[in-house]
């Protein structure tokens, strides 16, 4: 790993003596999380996960980090080779992470092995800790209650085990719609119509400054609240979702969700000064973004990227990893990691994946393994090209952090209404299987993985 990384990463051993700022939080009932729906997965090349223990048998994890013949080995010694290890010389590998990776012992152990680094995408989001009942019974319609149970279990992991976690978004799409109500009351959010006659929901929002005011002690509260009880454990915060966004027109516009509706365009420097006034000063501050290969969200990204920087309220750039066996396009892939460069910041790949689908009619076209075999190819693409970045162009790629463990977690693969051609109707179900992540339901490894290791055997295209 290049000296700069050593330090960071050593810097955040040293970080789990300091507390960070104290928030004042109140909490409700644990939530109820629903268990995720079992996809069947596609063949996988070997038998169940056999995990390699951590700097066990140097000697042959040297030579088979050199050879790349990742498959062959484990193949011979019933053991994976690990993800951190093939990649410690370049960037962290991290993974997003939900209760059940952290509290089942089988997963807890690969998860350990693979990854260096936690990100809590899920657990420690708006629509899971925002309290609904606690924060109508506070009365203070300035700040708005939460729940952090969820949160605890894998925060106490991630400081047990003394691994670093990249902090969730904070300021979402997907906050719940009582959270900008007058009286934060679900009866001020009721159905409509637009002027086509589409439907709509409609929020009886409260007044701007109110608003703003919630969101910055939502900020304060979160980044406060993990401070005090886990110093030294997140080690950045993605502050925003997808602040850039366009209209039928194709203008330039930020995203009109329920914050920009409630607080107006300046949400957006008002969220990053919340941030950055309970931060602690090690604590990265991230700019989120998806989207990033197409040119017409690049460049206002960068702008206000740019506009960040000079108010000192950016550290670095969350490139949102959402890609499949037809996207990104390449061209506008080297586009952006040129571009975004020379911003100056770190680079973080985040909620990374590359799915075996294209998310077309044409998916309906192939065979299982036919669209298995073109992920298993992308990946080893995508990856080739991260470590291209990183060793040729010298691009300043920190992370790389997974979306998910196994495929059956993946939102790809959750049941939805969708319509059959077969029948004429709408059906619920999982209308093609999807296979971003590199093991199934039973922990059998995916050759998805020995792709995005590298491995020799593994074609590109």
């Amino acid at each position: 790993m290049r000296k700069g990384k050593f330090v960071w990463l050593f810097a955040i051993a040293a970080a789990f003596c300091l507390a960070g700022c104290s928030g004042s939080v109140e909490t409700g009932p644990v939530p109820t999380i629903t268990p995720r729906a079992t996809v069947t997965p596609a063949p996988t090349p070997t038998p169940v996960v056999v995990v390699e223990t951590p700097g066990e048998d140097d000697k042959k994890e040297e030579s088979v980090y050199d050879t790349k013949k990742f498959k062959e080995y484990y193949e011979k010694e019933n053991k994976l080779p690990q993800l951190k290890v093939a990649y410690q010389d370049y960037f962290e590998f991290g993974l997003d992470v939900l209760q059940i990776d952290v509290t089942d012992e089988k997963r807890k152990e690969l998860v350990l092995s693979q990854f260096g680094a936690l990100g809590v995408k899920e657990d420690l989001s708006a629509n899971v800790i925002m309290d609904y009942e606690a924060t109508r019974a506070s009365g203070d319609l300035s700040r708005i209650a939460l729940d952090f149970s969820g949160a605890d279990v894998i925060l106490k992991f991630a400081q047990e085990n003394k691994l670093p976690v990249r902090g969730p978004i904070l300021i979402a799409a997907e906050t719940p719609e009582w959270a900008f109500t007058k009286d934060f009351d679900e009866a001020q959010v009721t159905e409509g119509t637009d002027e086509e006659g589409k439907a709509i929901t409609v929020i009886e929002f409260a007044d701007p400054e109110v608003v703003a005011a919630r969101m910055e002690n939502y900020i304060k509260d979160v980044i406060g609240y993990c401070n005090t009880n886990y110093p030294g454990v997140i080690v950045s915060w993605q502050v925003l979702d997808n602040p850039i966004n366009f209209n039928e027109q194709n203008a330039q516009r930020y995203t009109s969700n329920n914050w920009y509706q409630g607080v107006g365009e300046d949400y957006l420097v008002k969220a990053f000064e919340a941030a950055r006034a309970v931060a602690t000063a090690d604590q990265k501050l991230l700019f989120s973004q998806d989207s990033l290969d197409e040119a017409n969200t690049l460049n206002p990204s960068v702008a206000l990227i740019n506009l960040l920087k000079e108010k000192n309220l950016i550290d670095a750039i969350g490139i949102q990893g959402h890609y499949s066996v037809n996207s990104p396009n390449l061209f506008g892939m080297e586009d952006m990691m040129k571009a975004l460069n020379e911003t100056g910041l770190e680079l973080h790949f985040t909620e990374f994946y590359v799915d075996s689908n294209e998310g077309s009619d044409g998916d309906l076209d192939k065979t299982d393994e036919e669209r298995f075999e073109k992920g298993v190819k992308r990946y080893k693409n995508i990856m080739s090209r991260l470590l291209n970045y990183e060793t040729k162009n010298s691009y300043d790629i920190i992370s790389v952090t997974f979306d998910g463990l196994t495929n059956d977690t993946s939102a790809a693969n959750q049941p939805k209404e969708y319509y059959d051609s077969a029948t004429g109707g709408m059906v619920v179900g999982v209308r093609v299987a999807s296979y971003p992540y590199f093991f199934d339901a039973e922990l059998n490894v995916m050759e998805m993985f020995f792709a995005a290791l590298g491995d020799v055997s593994i074609k590109a295209y």
